[in-house]
């Protein structure tokens, strides 16, 4: 049995164990509530995450079905107008007009081909003579620059040469006042060298300048190519489009030009091309047609020709556009008196060639 200290009571004693146990638990207490704080913030940041995955997977799951509801639907288009298709062709009389509706397409597409082969080509050639041309310039400039840097070279090295050559007058000179009586001349002559020396540095300096220059013209890299000129582009455009001409000058007196482009615009179902007998004197026209158009047939003085009076009557709406306005372009019949309106390639679009001109 344990016993108080002589004169301390015991109810002094238990009131200081009950102090230190006051001090001790609300400290333990406070650390598990901090805990239990920071676990209870990170679960709400979990969860706040988490709702905002699963909203972009939402939005997700949205757009891939209203995909898959859009291609769906051009599924079923596709299979409706395969059948409406078999269904036409399954007719001697309607199918013969089918064939004429996708001749003419192909028609069309032949022609396209060829424009965009055309313009590819005087593309190639264009970039090939501006790439030549700007790497003759830059050969120009460059020699011209390594020869002026030569000339300054040469003339800091003279004057540089001058002025240590006058340094070592003014040492020598110097050198020999070296007597009493030579008290005046010797600091006289000491504030000419100090003169003479910044001046030699000076120089020094500036010959130093002129060879790090000689170095930098030397070392020039060759400038990339950026791209076709303006006066480059308007050149291609205006050549593209004569040659469009051309071909629409080939093929409109029989009507092809402007059935291919009807046919373009029209669905199989809304073509109509007579009977039987007229569907197949039609096919042979086109295959002829095509077989014109796909040719390598010389029309380099036809292009030639109509490219040069496009380019007298071309007008441009901005001093940028590479592309000229369709009404100031002269018709691709010329001087044929056709009826109904006069087509403008430009205008009508004919053979896509909006698709190969230059912006």
């Amino acid at each position: 049995m344990s016993r108080s200290a002589p004169g301390v009571p015991a109810a002094r004693t238990m009131s200081i164990g009950d102090k230190i146990s006051s001090w001790t638990q609300p400290r333990g207490v406070a650390k598990r509530s901090s805990d239990e704080q920071e676990r209870l913030l990170k679960l709400y940041w979990n969860r706040a995450e988490l709702k905002k995955e699963l909203g972009s997977l939402d939005d997700q799951l949205h757009q891939l079905q209203d995909r898959l509801k859009q291609q769906e639907a051009s599924t079923q288009r596709a299979i409706d107008e395969r059948n409406a298709l078999e269904t036409l062709l399954g007719n001697p009389e309607l199918g013969a007009g089918a064939l004429v509706h996708f001749q003419l397409r192909g028609l069309w597409r032949v022609c396209h081909v060829q424009v965009q082969q055309f313009g590819a080509d005087l593309r190639r050639q264009q970039q090939d003579r501006e790439r030549k041309r700007a790497m003759a310039e830059f050969q120009q400039e460059r020699l011209a620059r390594t020869r002026l840097s030569t000339e300054r070279l040469a003339e800091a090295s003279q004057a540089l040469d001058v002025e240590e050559r006058q340094l070592a007058t003014v040492r020598q000179q110097l050198a020999a006042a070296q007597g009493l009586w030579h008290y005046f001349a010797r600091r006289r002559l000491r504030e000419q060298h100090t003169r003479q020396s910044a001046r030699t540095l000076q120089a020094r300096g500036r010959l130093d300048d002129m060879r790090e220059a000689q170095r930098t013209v030397e070392k020039q890299p060759l400038p990339e190519f950026g791209g076709l000129s303006l006066e480059g582009r308007r050149a291609i455009n205006i050549a593209v489009i004569a040659y469009a001409q051309m071909l629409y000058a080939m093929l409109a007196p029989s009507g092809l030009a402007e059935r291919a482009r009807l046919a373009r615009a029209h669905t199989v179902h809304e073509s109509n091309y007579g009977a039987r007998s007229d569907c197949e004197a039609l096919m042979v026209e086109i295959a002829a047609a095509a077989a014109l158009v796909g040719s390598k047939a010389d029309f380099f003085a036809e292009i030639r020709a109509r490219t040069d009076e496009l380019r007298r009557a071309a007008n441009y709406r901005q001093p940028a556009d590479p592309v000229p306005e369709p009404g100031s372009l002269p018709p691709a019949l010329r001087g044929a008196a056709g009826s109904g309106r006069e087509a403008n390639v430009l205008s009508d679009d004919y053979w896509d060639v909006y698709a190969v001109l230059l912006t």
